[in-house]
């Protein structure tokens, strides 16, 4: 039996949609192998399914590179904040360990590296290599066989921050006793590193002990 193309064409979307019985699949599909305008018009019905699935396809790769892009700036954010972190602690270590170094004050000992002379009248001390930021002075009157004179001890101090920054080209200069405060009348200059509680009254043997633990940088 044959059946009209307008039937046939009524049902092809249903049979392209895979719901038709066994029995009508049959038929559509015995029409269309004679019926080459309905097997156009099937061929249509395809056609339209591919050109809809293209943007469908087309969206799904928009939004797969899209999820891309996120997770690649989700990625960036947290390799900024891990640097920026990281900056932070190291700048908050390395001021703490400055702000250390610089109320470290420390004696800076005796090493060939300090001198004393008379200029103008003036004792000037010399440091060579580092920086002092504290000077110790007593002056020390003592009678020795009938004759008085005057010792000068001193120590300078600075902390381990200048030590670090300083070198051996860099001195510095420090006014131990003006020519206005009686620097005429210092006999001898002494590098004492030690306690200086009591210094100026002790007698003749506790300051020989003083002495000998001290360098002798000028005498007249």
């Amino acid at each position: 039996m044959k059946y009209p193309c307008s039937l046939i064409q009524d049902l092809l979307p249903l049979y392209h949609d895979g719901v038709c019985s066994e029995e009508s699949n049959k038929i559509i599909e015995a029409h269309l192998s004679e019926c080459s305008s309905c097997k156009d018009y099937y061929n249509s019905l395809c056609e339209a399914d591919e050109i809809f699935a293209a943007p469908q396809n087309a969206e799904l790769e928009m939004k797969k590179a899209a999820s891309f892009r996120s997770i690649k700036r989700k990625i960036r954010k947290k390799q900024i904040f891990v640097v920026v972190l990281a900056f932070a602690i190291f700048a908050v270590i390395s001021f703490s360990i400055v702000g250390l170094l610089k109320k470290s004050e420390q004696i800076i000992s005796y090493e060939d590296n300090i001198s004393v002379s008379m200029v103008d009248d003036s004792l000037i001390g010399r440091l060579q290599g580092n920086q002092a930021n504290y000077l110790k002075i007593k002056q020390v009157e003592i009678e020795n066989n009938g004759q008085k004179d005057t010792y000068l001890f001193f120590y300078l101090s600075g902390t381990k921050w200048d030590d670090i920054l300083t070198n051996d080209d860099v001195f510095s200069e420090y006014v131990l006793c003006a020519a206005n405060k009686g620097a005429e009348r210092i006999d001898r200059v002494f590098y004492y590193t030690g306690d200086y509680t009591g210094i100026e009254s002790m007698d003749i043997g506790d300051l020989q002990k003083i002495i000998d633990n001290s360098v002798l940088l000028w005498s007249k």
